[in-house]
């Protein structure tokens, strides 16, 4: 008994040591309290310790299920080895009863590490604390991946959606900077089941999801173009291999969805017109997502455009009244707009995010050197965005036909951004198998008017006999 007693105070000394200097300068009483509750605390912090690396599920269980009673701000271990440990009991367990009570106590963890988030903040370093979207996102995860599985979870897509929905808006008010890639592309997939569900219903929420998730995807490779700049290399390529394959694989999905299909978009805010139109939010948040999934030619884009801008000219209306003048042949209509939309911004940042703008609606309209010519005036407003407009010109040159020039683009475009590397050598290596094919189809086509050539030569010369 003696020899047990003096190994278990041997492991809890090394768990103190540890935790002491995990939390330096706040004292154990500060955390886990005094008295009979403080001596309980801490066996149940050994016990769970040793329980946990030695994978004795059900036996950490039981210390962990004190701790968060008793002692909520021991350790944040609690709450991130506890998640993990209740995945695994959910995973394992046969008895319903248990399962759902192992998955209630999984949604309680979250629920007492959000109550309690910044006094366990205070206990770290500026690198360790987390945030709400890290414990929302992580929240979002585990309901997705455990509560289908429980029986009397009550697990619904909505509400799996839902928990994702509240960290990305969480996490798009914050900058960006507190989201997982992998988080990005699991809410992406609900919303996709959502949206498959019931298409007509949540067409447009969609449409707004994938937005969202791209745009977030993008902040966080942003970061690493940072990083580079700041020389450290290593975090922008950690920072790329998280973020640039959900990106891919969201853009890959999205597309896979036949959502973006223009004539269902002009369908859908066509009936929306009459509510929307003294709403200059609503009209350019409409705007600008008819613009991303080219609709930006249509009569209801147009209208949109025009509604907007009088109640309130800003630069997204302007372009919208450029892109009719230009529809309607109004050449010089057209540039007093799009200039117009230039002075409307309020810095050089936006200035060449409008130019890019422009160089789309061009390249849409089928004027691919202006188009480049406004390429060019994003990068000069704002050098940061060249990698970036080189590509958006390069996917424009495919459309063009002029692989050669899309080609030299992607190269440009890679260059000039590490994050965009990846997608710009991903359109580089799928407009090399188009050229390929068209060079193996003219080979062919050759060859047979080559066939057909000889056959007529061999039918004449038998004719004149």
């Amino acid at each position: 008994m003696k020899l047990t007693k003096f190994a278990f105070t041997l492991v809890f000394a090394a768990v103190a040591t540890s935790a002491s200097a995990q939390y330096e300068g706040t004292s154990w009483e500060q955390r886990i309290g005094t008295g009979q509750d403080s001596i309980e605390a801490r066996q149940n912090l050994s016990l769970f310790q040793m329980s946990y690396d030695n994978k004795q599920w059900p036996e950490a269980y039981e210390s962990w299920k004190s701790l968060i009673e008793k002692a909520p701000c021991a350790q944040k271990g609690i709450y991130t080895k506890g998640a993990f440990m209740l995945y695994n009991l959910i995973t394992a367990e046969q008895d319903k009863p248990k399962k759902l009570q192992y998955f209630k106590d999984l949604m309680m963890l979250f629920d007492t590490r959000v109550k309690n988030l910044d006094a366990l903040n205070s206990f770290e370093n500026e690198k360790g604390k987390s945030t709400m979207g890290d414990v929302l996102s992580l929240k979002a995860d585990y309901y997705n991946w455990t509560a289908p599985t429980v029986e009397g979870s009550e697990y619904t897509l909505n509400k799996s959606y839902a928990n994702y929905r509240e960290a990305i808006t969480m996490i798009n008010e914050k900058g960006g900077r507190e989201i997982e890639g992998s988080v990005l592309q699991n809410f992406f997939l609900v919303s996709d089941a959502m949206y498959k569900a019931g298409p007509n219903a949540m067409r447009e929420q969609y449409l707004q999801d994938y937005l969202d998730s791209k745009d977030a995807c993008e902040k966080m490779l942003q970061l690493a173009k940072e990083a580079q700049a700041d020389g450290d290399n290593e975090k922008a390529e950690k920072l790329i291999a998280k973020y640039d394959g959900p990106l891919a694989f969201i853009e890959q999905t999205f597309t896979q969805s036949g959502a973006a299909d223009s004539a269902q978009i002009v369908a859908i805010y066509t009936k929306k017109f009459d509510t929307y139109k003294t709403d200059i939010n609503k009209l350019n948040s409409a705007l600008t997502l008819m613009a991303q999934n080219e609709c930006d030619n249509s009569d209801i884009y147009f209208q949109y455009a025009e509604a907007a801008y009088q109640i309130e000219p800003t630069f997204t209306s302007a372009i919208g009244l450029a892109q009719k003048a230009q529809a309607d042949g109004k050449a010089t209509q057209c540039l007093e707009y799009y200039n117009k939309a230039l002075e409307l911004a309020t810095s050089d940042q936006t200035r060449g995010a409008i130019c890019m703008r422009i160089a789309k609606a061009l390249a849409s309209s089928g004027a691919y050197n202006k188009s480049g010519e406004y390429i060019e005036k994003s990068i000069q407003y704002n050098p940061d965005l060249a990698g970036r407009a080189y590509y958006q010109h390069a996917v424009s040159l495919v459309h063009a036909h002029d692989m050669k020039g899309a080609m030299d683009l992607c190269a440009k475009a890679a260059s000039a951004d590490i994050t965009i590397a990846p997608q710009a050598n991903r359109l580089k290596s799928q407009i090399q198998e188009i050229m390929s094919a068209q060079a193996q189809n003219a080979k062919l086509q050759a060859e047979y008017q080559e066939y057909l050539r000889k056959k007529k030569a061999e039918e004449d010369f038998w004719n004149q006999k």
